[in-house]
């Protein structure tokens, strides 16, 4: 594919019209608020008949079992239940069958309610990287109909490489544990992202980034994430670009807290002194506005001002950034402060992502491509294919099977233990089979 160019002006409509093509290119989702055609009661699921659906059944237990540190408390005492009746319908009683089978359908619809449950805090900037949320009714008229039970409940438990590999690790845990405050946390900010063929994942809590291909990690880098009053939000995103030699576009509250006052101290060439232009709008032909005409006593008051920073060695953005559409103004870029990856913690912005090789980033966005020369004019170039970004808080995670534990330092874990939000209990299966959703089956 070719690298495409085009002008700022040009720019402002891009994000919009490639996250809508990608959601064109989504399966439609029917209105939630259209009657059923789903029946009063569901039929239960056969689990019992044949071996593939034992072996679906055995999955479901073994993921019951420590389905507690995925939100899902009831799981544990419903996979010994679960367990006995299985054992039980063996002995080949009609009656026992029955029963097998429709407790089990309710604990997998119980299960699946809370793994498509949505996650609290996590911003969508893009439907592509939202995840697929069937709802139990067409997840049970699915799973009556696949050639294999078993294949549906493994894949339907999956959630990302992410999710499913910090909760293989953790399944070890002791109950009494106090690491599976942490994982539980993790795993329920992580299953707010789909599965993609390539993705980045940021995690703010170890301040890292990791660049996936096919479920597997191929590259990964230091980031440099927002202070605690600056804390870089949660978003689900995707990348359609990146901009070379860019402008950095003052945030309003460091015009407010920084700019402002030291152009009053030290009078406007404290602007020219570090790049700073004022303009009368965000666009490749803004207005140059005369520092001198602006009232900064105001300025300092409001931030309601538009200051940028020329492109250059001293930029805040360094030589290149990423967008990604979401409405905190988030975004990953390259940095002159290349110090601050020498620290261990580094929580130090005011919310962007500040990349330890922008230009290695890149390359892996670029597919390998030459990346444009530094210098000079701003520019927006198309990657080959976009990307999605998820940019997450994990203090739990698996690295190389093992666990690994980092600190709260947003206390996220805290306020999730706060919010107290109770667990989805298991309901009928004839309860949930009212469900709407026209998602085709998966």
């Amino acid at each position: 594919m070719t690298i495409g160019k085009f002008s700022t002006m040009a720019l402002a409509a891009l994000a919009p019209m490639t996250a809508a093509a990608a959601q064109q290119a989504m399966p439609a989702q029917a209105p939630t608020s259209l009657p059923s055609m789903a029946p009063a009661v569901a039929p239960a699921i056969d689990w019992t008949s044949d071996e593939d659906g034992q072996r679906a059944a055995d999955r479901l237990i073994a993921l019951l079992e420590h389905a507690d540190l995925e939100g899902f408390a009831a799981g544990p005492t419903m996979a010994v239940q679960a367990r006995a009746l299985l054992d039980k319908a063996k002995l080949g009683v009609e009656a026992d069958r029955k029963a097998a089978d429709r407790f089990l359908t309710d604990a997998f619809a119980g299960y699946m309610d809370v793994l498509n449950a949505p996650v609290y805090g996590v911003e969508y900037g893009d439907n592509w990287a939202r995840p697929s949320r069937l709802s139990s009714g067409v997840l049970l008229k699915n799973a009556l109909a696949v050639p294999s039970l078993e294949a549906f409940v493994t894949r339907q438990a999956s959630i990302n490489p992410v999710y499913d590999r910090l909760r293989h690790a953790a399944s070890a845990l002791p109950a009494n544990d106090p690491a599976r405050t942490k994982v539980a946390s993790s795993l329920e900010r992580v299953r707010a992202f789909p599965t993609r063929t390539k993705f980045v994942l940021v995690d703010s809590a170890t301040q890292r980034l990791w660049m996936f291909e096919n479920g597997e990690v191929v590259d990964s880098m230091k980031v440099v994430v927002g202070k605690q009053e600056y804390a870089t939000p949660m978003i689900a995103s995707t990348i359609y670009y990146g901009t070379f030699n860019p402008y950095w576009h003052v945030p309003y509250h460091l015009i407010r807290n920084t700019i402002a006052p030291n152009v009053r101290r030290q009078g406007v060439g404290y602007l020219k002194a570090r790049g700073y232009e004022v303009v009368d709008r965000w666009a490749a032909d803004a207005t140059i506005v005369d520092p001198k005409s602006v009232d900064w006593a105001a300025a300092a008051k409001t931030g309601d001002l538009k200051v940028r920073q020329l492109p250059g060695g001293a930029n805040s953005m360094g030589n290149m950034k990423f967008d990604f559409a979401n409405s905190e103004g988030i975004y990953l870029h390259d940095t002159p402060m290349k110090e601050y990856f020498k620290r261990d913690v580094r929580a130090l912005s005011n919310g962007c992502i500040r990349l330890e090789d922008a230009a290695r980033f890149g390359r892996w966005l670029f597919q390998g491509q030459a990346l444009p020369a530094t210098g000079g004019r701003e520019q927006h170039v198309l990657i080959p294919e976009p990307v999605p970004v998820y940019v997450t808080y994990l203090t739990a995670n698996a690295i190389e099977g093992q666990l690994a534990y980092a600190d709260d330092i947003y206390g996220l874990d805290k306020a999730m233990l706060a919010r107290n939000v109770p667990t989805a209990e298991p309901q009928s299966a004839g309860a949930v089979a009212t469900a709407t959703s026209a998602a085709p089956a998966s």
